[in-house]
């Protein structure tokens, strides 16, 4: 059966608490996984609101979501992530990718996919309580020793493939489309097979924006920002694949309208992009339409959807997600088909 999660980035306007807060609403709704936004230019710090909602829950996974090793070294980040497990007796779950709004401002270079595939050797090796290179020397964590599962996000093939050759799972970017989403399966699976492994040996999440309201015109626009993002990268692909294609007007509108500077806020200032492409992208109405929209995806060998919890209501929201949409959901998975 598909697991839920869903995550956020903590606003500069929202308490430190306030993501424990809903964690644990989360959590009592039925909800297995958190993820908390690592952008250090628009939100709040990561480590100090996943360990507050550590303390303030007891069985939902937690974790940056996501984070990169330009602004966050290795080492940093095992160390924080073996603090993270202590706390949340061993709950804790680390999600990383190439950069974005933490990184591209600074005017620093995305990750590269060598970058991170030795990120990912040496938070293993951390974990495992060995020494990692450090130059011409062996360095060793003291906090080592303490290992957890590292999910790389991604939405390009190389990067898929890294994703399923040497993550432990892989966080899928893209869009709520199912051609799409087993278009990136493939590229994940074809990564699994080079270290001999299936996609069963990994957890696959699924990750999109939505909003679930009868007033469809709101629920547009709440996920419009996230859609113009998207649209922005895909803008950047070298090779659009077959389920992409169709939409690559909207890419180039996108590329000609984002602003870091709003990155993702529900006031951002490009609203270009149409309607159809925001709705296919993520998922915007009633329940009726939104069930319809995820039911397909249910389908697909993903193992997690999580919700990108908009601002606004944030709590409504997720009861909404908790009490209808994950309940209609379950009573519309088909028994076989999905993994799990």
């Amino acid at each position: 059966m598909t697991e839920f999660g869903f995550m956020m980035g903590l606003s500069p306007r929202e308490p430190i608490g306030r993501f424990g807060d809903i964690a644990r609403a989360a959590e009592e709704l039925g909800f297995e996984s958190a993820w908390l936004a690592d952008s250090q230019l628009y939100t709040k710090n990561v480590y100090i609101a996943l360990t507050l909602a550590a303390e303030r829950t007891g069985s939902i996974r937690i974790g940056p979501g996501v984070t990169n090793p330009v602004t966050r070294h290795p080492t940093v980040t095992a160390n924080a992530l073996a603090g993270l497990l202590e706390v949340s007796d061993g709950r804790a779950q680390l999600g990383i990718g190439s950069g974005d709004a933490a990184v591209f401002p600074l005017g620093l270079p995305a990750a590269r996919i060598a970058d991170l595939r030795a990120a990912i050797a040496d938070l293993r090796a951390i974990g495992a309580g060995e020494p990692i290179a450090a130059g011409e020397r062996a360095i060793e964590v003291a906090t080592g020793g303490q290992p957890y599962p590292v999910l790389l996000a991604g939405s390009q093939p190389r990067m898929l493939r890294l994703a399923g050759e040497v993550g432990d799972g892989v966080i899928l970017m893209g869009a709520a489309d199912p051609r799409l989403t087993a278009w990136q399966l493939e590229q994940v699976a074809a990564g699994a097979s080079e270290s001999g492994r299936t996609l069963a040996e990994l957890t696959i999440d699924l990750w999109f924006t939505i909003s679930l309201s009868e007033d469809r015109e709101r629920a547009i626009a709440d996920v419009r920002p996230w859609a113009v993002s998207q649209a922005r990268w895909f803008h950047r692909w070298k090779e659009l694949p077959e389920a992409l294609r169709p939409h690559a007007e909207q890419f180039e509108i996108a590329e000609n309208s984002h602003d870091f500077g709003s990155h993702l806020s529900r006031h951002a200032s490009g609203t270009s992009v149409s309607d159809q492409f925001v709705d296919w992208v993520g998922v915007a109405g009633d329940l009726e339409h939104c069930v319809a929209k995820i039911r397909p995806l249910l389908e697909l060998d993903v193992d997690r959807i999580t919700f990108a919890l908009l601002a606004g209501g944030r709590l409504e929201r997720l009861h909404r997600y908790g009490e209808e949409l994950i309940p209609a959901l379950r009573a519309a998975q088909p028994v076989s088909g999905a993994k799990g």
